[in-house]
């Protein structure tokens, strides 16, 4: 699963812990916290209700499960997660007995459930909410979008781009479904058409290097998939035929990838599956210039990322992270998922003094 986690390595662990908590044994013994002792209590049990899309996600939330030492209960999608379940079937056996896996969850498991962590689309957050009982913790990853910034270095940028945009088929909330271009300085770095172009070039190179599995079934678009895909595209063509403010690329005799050039500033989903938008980089860029679905920003992936320009976007856009581009989909083990600290909003404490 390094491919999906990154390295981790105990000390890994420990200095997330202690980050989170204040001390690496803070679970284990009271420790001070101002005046006071302090100690923190790990849920006993957590229930992760997982999205079918990727399984990183999952691996994530079971990962800090197994850190605070509870035992988990992972409610698996309809459409089940392959490779959360096979790394599951190879974990020592401690480790194994600390998971249960099921597709039809009964009221038992909620009611034992101390912490409810659900993924996935608004509508099954909504539902999950019902469901939860007052003393429970809650933490929702309902609907996210992300978006990269190309302020440069086209030729270095356009790979880096296809990367963040092609692993998982774009199926994740770490996936950009569109790619902003700075144009004013065009003529040292060209223009948003042009990295469009440059980016199909790119997607068609990570194809090629990178083939897909068939027998994975997250690798295989469904008859909607496919049919939103073919219609994404007869719509983008007759745009295209009609007017220079849209132009379309697609990988040929196939559906593995699409890129599409429109000069609205407007943030749109994709379809998914490799489908990307390129857009010149409006003057104003904020909620209002994004529109709806600004407030749904997950990451923002940069080039080239520096400091100051990163800061500068945190204070205009609601997005919780700002990262390299070509890092969209390999988080820190130290990141805010959806801006909440993940272990320190599991545990509750108990304070001496």
């Amino acid at each position: 699963m390094i491919r999906l986690l990154g390295k981790i390595n105990a000390d890994d662990l420990s200095t997330w812990l202690a980050a989170e908590l204040g001390h690496q044994d803070a679970l284990d013994q009271f420790i001070p916290h101002g005046p006071l002792l302090s100690k923190a209590s790990a849920p006993a049990t957590i229930l992760h209700i997982v999205s079918g899309n990727t399984p990183h996600a999952a691996l994530q939330s079971l990962l800090r499960g197994f850190l605070l030492g509870s035992a988990n209960v992972i409610k698996l999608p309809s459409s089940g997660l392959p490779d959360l379940a096979g790394w599951i079937e190879q974990l020592p056996n401690e480790l194994r007995a600390m998971v249960e896996t099921t597709d039809k969850l009964t009221d038992s498991q909620w009611e034992h459930a101390d912490a409810v962590i659900a993924i996935g689309s608004d509508d099954t957050i909504a539902a999950v909410r019902q469901q939860t009982l007052p003393d429970q913790i809650f933490i929702a990853h309902g609907h996210k979008v992300s978006l990269g910034i190309v302020y440069g270095d086209f030729e270095i940028a356009a790979p880096l781009a296809a990367r963040d945009v092609s692993l998982f088929n774009q199926r994740g909330c770490l996936s950009p479904h569109a790619i902003y271009v700075d144009e004013s300085h065009q003529s040292d770095t060209g223009n948003a058409l042009q990295f469009a172009a440059l980016l199909a070039t790119a997607m068609e190179d990570f194809v090629r290097k990178n083939p897909t599995d068939p027998s994975n079934p997250t690798n295989t678009l469904s008859l909607s998939e496919a049919g939103a895909v073919r219609n994404l595209r007869e719509s983008t063509r007759f745009a295209a035929a009609n007017s220079p403010a849209t132009q379309l690329w697609e990988s040929p005799d196939s559906l593995d990838w699409t890129v599409i050039y429109q000069t609205s500033p407007t943030l749109q989903l994709s379809c998914l599956n490799r489908c990307i938008f390129v857009k010149p980089l409006p003057a104003e860029f904020n909620t209002a210039t994004l529109g709806a679905e600004a407030r749904h920003l997950s990451s923002i992936a940069i080039h080239p990322f520096n400091k100051p320009t990163a800061t500068r976007l945190a204070t205009t856009l609601p997005a919780h992270r700002i990262c390299p581009l070509g890092q969209s989909q390999q988080p820190s083990l130290f990141w805010h998922h959806d801006g909440f600290a993940p272990l320190a909003s599991l545990v509750k404490w108990q304070d001496l003094g």
